[in-house]
């Protein structure tokens, strides 16, 4: 597990979270990613030599999937950088300048007490150039197919590797193919998984049914994109995955159902893109249970699609969508029907429909998209 060395920019003692933060990413921050920033700002003023994901993880009481997925958050909200090693482990964090103790636009430089001790900040154009340069930097990663003749016949002088061939047959019974074979160096080879690790990726797709290497390459690079590098990690992440696959299909009413290809990439949305706790999700599948002939993940994606948009992040902000939705109902039932009380249009008794036609007009737009 490697080491994380956090850049700080604090004084000791002193965990200071800057006024910038509180106003622009408190109010719409996951609480979860908020309590792993502090933690980590709290990391940033101590000398912490220890620091890893399974340590901010069991800090944390959450999951190493959750540090990363807040990791990532955090560095497309542009507040840390996120600096990797050649085996693509985090290695060091750091903080933008603006949460530097006493930065301001007007006085980029912090306190003059300060600048002995801290570094000048870096501009936004210079971190822009940093970013381009270390693209420009980075070398394409190769495919499997990649793997050479003479690279796969000297992995396979390995008894660790030999070992995975013949577990890798075990699992898939029948003799590997050279294609296949050149999967499994390529997990070892390019993206650094260790034997037990590539066994694991292997037993975890396998046994769920997916045994096209196509399923294990996809499987493989998202444990590679979220640092993990231990067969712990991995079943951290599975765990939590699962445990949260579960929880949605259950507030849906489903039981006994493994989620399908299809439904994790709609729940993945909502966890990851979306952002959204499982108790907005939860809300969403009981008005879909609550509506719906016959409740679907479609059906609550479109809800939570919309509640996207409209910028929710509470159950609060679900109030006051309702709130709002009631007032323009009862404005729009309390309008005359046109032609007024003297009309002889025998249908001007007719109670309206309390369907909201906004709401379903909506869902037949995402249904078409879909």
């Amino acid at each position: 597990m490697e080491h994380i060395r956090i850049k700080s920019c604090f004084s000791q003692d002193v965990t200071v979270v800057s006024n910038d933060f509180l106003d622009r990413f408190l109010p719409n921050a996951n609480g979860d990613f908020v309590k792993i920033y502090l933690y980590l700002l709290r990391s940033a003023s101590t000398e912490n030599d220890a620091l890893t994901l399974c340590s901010i993880a069991d800090r944390m009481n959450c999951t190493e999937n959750d540090v990363n997925r807040a990791l990532r958050y955090w560095e497309k909200e542009g507040i840390l950088r996120l600096m990797k090693n050649d085996r693509g482990e985090i290695g060091e964090i750091a903080f933008t300048s603006f949460c530097a103790p006493g930065f301001s636009p007007d006085n980029p430089s912090g306190p003059v007490s300060d600048r002995a001790h801290h570094p000048e900040p870096v501009s936004p154009k210079q971190n822009q150039q940093e970013e381009k340069q270390e693209k420009k930097e980075a070398a394409p990663l190769p495919k499997p197919s990649d793997i050479t003749t003479e690279r796969l016949a000297e992995l396979g002088q390995r008894d660790e590797i030999r070992e995975l061939f013949f577990i890798a047959q075990q699992y898939l019974n029948h003799p590997l193919s050279r294609a296949e074979m050149q999967h499994i160096c390529y997990y070892y080879d390019n993206l650094h998984m260790s034997p037990d690790l590539v066994d694991y990726l292997l037993q975890y797709c396998i046994s769920r049914g997916h045994s096209s290497f196509h399923y294990i390459d996809k499987v493989a690079f998202g444990w590679n994109e979220e640092g993990i590098v231990s067969v712990h990690s991995a079943r951290k992440s599975v765990e939590s995955y699962h445990k949260e696959y579960y929880d949605i299909l259950k507030a849906l009413g489903v039981d006994n159902h493994h989620p399908v290809a299809e439904e994790i990439k709609l729940m993945k949305k909502w966890l990851e893109r979306y952002h959204f706790p499982l108790e907005i999700i939860r809300e969403a599948c009981t008005r879909t249970v609550m509506t719906a002939t016959k409740p679907s993940l479609r059906y609550a994606d479109s809800i939570l699609s919309r509640w996207h948009t409209r910028g929710v992040k509470t159950l609060d902000d679900i109030k006051q969508l309702d709130a709002e939705h009631e007032t323009r109902s009862a404005a729009a039932a309390a309008r005359p029907a046109k032609g007024g009380a003297g009309s002889r249009n025998p249908f001007r008794n007719f109670s309206q429909s309390d369907l909201d036609y906004d709401e379903l007009e909506q869902l037949m737009a995402d249904s078409d998209n879909n």
